[in-house]
């Protein structure tokens, strides 16, 4: 029962501090994030997108553990705050050099550094909470508690993986950009 009250005071003061200080709301970089899978033409947003970016990795993360009983176990979990952090200081250099070239004067190339650093910070606020999580696997000892965040973890993996393929892609297109402007 102590653990129980616990657990639901540290998950409120979770929720006060992430969604009640305007100062660390990342609602605007998601809403943001969410912008970048609209398709350019149409000005709608991509069904298949979302789908492949958000859904689907939901899905692969419960086919895990739920279907294949794979639980992160403790080990794992301490490679995968490691492998996080990485991911998170490695994108956020990155995001500081991006930040230089937001006032090109090429359109799409403004368009796609953009929408790039938003992909960029969602990667980091997704690696972020992957590393919490992680270390919370470390210290839970109830099943079910492991099970529904290694769901979250796998999920988020999938979507830190296609966001940095999308980021890999789009600053491919910028050197291209720069490439031909070059020429």
């Amino acid at each position: 029962m102590k653990n129980a009250v616990l657990s639901i005071m540290a998950i409120a003061i979770v929720i006060l501090m992430l969604f009640c200080n305007k100062k660390v709301m990342i609602f605007s970089i998601l809403k943001s994030q969410f912008q970048v899978y609209r398709n350019d033409n149409t000005k709608k947003t991509s069904i298949w997108d979302i789908l492949c970016f958000v859904f689907m990795p939901i899905i692969l993360g419960g086919i895990i553990v739920l279907g294949f009983e794979s639980n992160i176990d403790e080990k794992l979990a301490g490679v995968l705050t490691t492998v996080f952090a990485f991911i998170f200081t490695v994108l956020f250099g990155f995001a500081a050099i991006l930040v230089g070239k937001l006032n090109s004067d090429n359109k799409l190339e403004k368009q796609v550094v953009n929408e790039t650093f938003v992909s960029i910070m969602t990667c980091n606020i997704l690696s972020l909470c992957s590393a919490i999580m992680s270390i919370i696997v470390i210290i839970v000892k109830n099943k079910n508690v492991i099970a529904a965040l290694s769901i979250c973890i796998y999920s988020f993996s999938f979507m830190i993986v296609m966001l940095l393929l999308l980021i890999t892609k789009r600053t491919f297109v910028i050197y291209c950009s720069n490439q031909k402007i070059k020429q």
